[in-house]
């Protein structure tokens, strides 16, 4: 799987790259809310605006890179080493996508460079989101709970 999975940094001109791949992962969520396209596509673009301004004003050097599986783009890691611990801001993949251990490997491959700095991974997920499984059979632990997300962190040592 290692060989088939690259990241690649996500240049300024490709913020259109960005956004389709956060809209494809979000947009069946609003399917219940009967409103137009233009509608949805208004809200969509919004919350990827706010959750872009959110992110850099919370992680100023944070790393955006897009995730290439089998030469295609498929999704999107962003994560900030700092002083204390690396942190997973966001990783997603496209739904059709997803169950091949694509976000594993990178799970992996950021625990083998958290272990080299000798810093603990943390990350946020979303009470309920079932990514949470995954995470946990990663080896990440359930350290605070801050409604609606949990913090969880993988430890050097484990």
């Amino acid at each position: 799987m290692k060989d088939k999975v690259k990241l690649r940094v996500a240049l300024p001109e490709e913020e259109e790259i960005l956004y389709s791949l956060y809209v494809s992962t979000r947009k069946s969520e609003f399917a219940i809310l009967e409103w137009d396209e233009q509608q949805i596509e208004g809200l969509l673009r919004m919350q990827y605006d706010a959750q872009k301004v959110s992110y850099q004003q919370q992680f100023p050097h944070a790393k955006y890179e897009i995730i290439i599986y089998e030469g295609v783009g498929i999704g999107r890691l962003i994560t900030e080493v700092q002083q204390e611990a690396i942190r997973l801001i966001d990783i997603f993949v496209l739904p059709e996508y997803r169950g091949r251990g694509i976000c594993t490997t990178l799970l992996k491959e950021l625990q083998q460079i958290a272990a080299e700095l000798r810093l603990p991974l943390e990350l946020n997920v979303l009470m309920g989101n079932p990514a949470r499984r995954l995470y946990e059979r990663c080896g990440f632990v359930v350290t605070d709970e801050t409604p609606p997300y949990l913090l969880m962190i993988w430890e050097v040592d484990r």
